[in-house]
């Protein structure tokens, strides 16, 4: 296996826990996952800067946001950009009570940029879209 699959691998690890944060509507869990300085344009194209203005955010609808439902992702691809940083395709779905997307809507796909912070990964930017 080669370091390249060995990053691809933790970049799989870390969305996996960052779904499970987002899944659970932990706020602050889900928060930990992105830079101070973060950069987040959300699907209807409203652009957060850093943590504390996405905490704001977040705060009003993450809590409750799932329903009954849940959330899916799917790592899509891992594309390496500068040294020390990498863009992630996800693929991240609405769940409705029975395991199917809850929607039109439901299904969104999400470019990534995550970078090494030393010990971790972290998102310093991202933008979602909603497929149609």
């Amino acid at each position: 296996m080669s370091s390249s699959d060995h990053a691809d691998d933790d970049v799989r690890g870390f969305f996996a826990s960052f779904a499970d944060a987002h899944a659970r509507e932990d706020v602050t869990a889900y928060l930990q996952f992105f830079a101070p300085d973060t950069v987040w344009v959300t699907s209807r194209g409203v652009c957060y800067r850093g943590r504390e203005e996405l905490g704001a955010y977040l705060s009003k609808v993450l809590p409750g946001g799932l329903g009954s439902g849940t959330v899916r992702y799917t790592v899509e691809s891992v594309h390496p950009a500068v040294p020390g940083a990498r863009l992630v395709v996800v693929d991240q779905t609405y769940l409705d009570a029975d395991g199917h997307p809850r929607d039109g809507h439901a299904r969104h796909t999400h470019l990534y940029v995550v970078v090494n912070s030393g010990k971790s990964l972290l998102i310093a930017a991202g933008q979602n879209t909603v497929r149609t």
